[in-house]
C-alpha cells in the first residue's frame, strides 16, 4: 500500500493538522493490530514517533510498509505535548455505508461536526477533526456520538467501536488493507464520489474498521 502522491489517504489531512501544532505536539502513537471478531480483546503493538518523524511521509510509508503479516496499521486519536499533557483528534468510526448519514451527527457535534473530514473505508466511514482537544472533552465526544444511536433504528456509528475506545481510553481508526476482513484503503469520500466508489449502504456484517 502506498499513500502516494495524491492526497486521498487519511495521513495527509492528519499530517497538515500535526504540522500547525508541531511547536506544541511532540510525540504521536500508531498501532499494528490483529483483528478478532466480536472479541473484548483488542491485541495492538503500539508505535510511538516523534512529530517530526509523522510529517516525513517517507517514515510512515515505511511503518505501512512494515505491517506484519495479519495485522493492520492504525492511528491513534492520542497525542503527546511538549507540554507533557495528552491530547486527542476526535475520530469517527460510522456503521453506515450511506454518505447521508452524516448529517445526523451535526445536532450532537454541533459546530464541531464542520470541523471532520471523511475517509470511505470501504462498508462506512472514518471521520478525522482538524483540531485538538484535551481528555474530557474527547470522553464527552465519544458520549455524544454513542447518543447519536437511535432506539429501533442501524446504529449510525460503530457502538462497538466506541466501546473499544474507551476501554482504551484513546481513539483508533485504520490506515492499511493488509488483510481480507478489509475491502479498501480508507480514502477521501470526496476523491471516492468523483470516481464513483461510494457505496450506498454498509455491510451487515462489517467488522470493526
Amino acid at each position: 500500500m502506498n499513500i502516494g502522491p495524491i492526497k486521498t489517504h487519511p495521513y495527509w489531512h492528519v499530517r497538515d493538522l500535526i504540522n500547525s501544532w508541531r511547536d506544541r505536539i511532540s510525540h504521536l502513537y500508531l498501532s499494528y493490530y490483529e483483528y478478532i471478531p466480536q472479541s473484548v480483546e483488542d491485541p495492538r503493538t503500539e508505535l510511538t514517533i516523534t512529530t517530526s518523524q509523522f510529517i516525513d511521509p517517507v517514515e510512515i510509508q515505511n511503518i505501512i510498509d512494515a505491517t506484519p503479516e495479519g495485522h493492520e496499521l492504525a492511528f491513534h486519536s492520542r497525542v503527546h505535548t511538549t507540554s507533557g499533557q495528552f491530547m486527542h483528534i476526535p475520530l469517527i468510526d460510522m456503521s453506515t455505508g450511506s454518505a447521508a448519514q452524516l448529517e445526523k451527527l451535526r445536532p450532537f457535534l454541533g459546530d464541531l461536526f464542520n470541523e471532520f473530514h471523511w475517509y470511505t473505508s470501504g462498508r462506512s466511514f472514518h471521520g478525522y477533526s482538524a483540531t485538538v482537544v484535551n481528555f474530557e472533552r474527547w470522553a464527552s465526544i465519544m458520549g455524544f456520538l454513542l447518543l447519536a444511536n437511535q432506539k429501533g433504528l442501524p446504529p449510525t456509528v460503530d457502538p462497538r467501536w466506541i466501546g473499544h475506545r474507551l476501554i482504551a481510553g484513546y481513539s483508533a481508526l485504520r490506515w492499511t488493507k493488509n488483510t481480507k476482513h478489509y475491502l479498501e484503503v480508507p480514502q477521501s469520500l470526496s476523491q471516492a464520489r468523483r470516481l464513483g466508489v461510494a457505496r450506498g449502504a454498509a455491510s451487515q456484517e462489517a467488522p470493526p474498521k
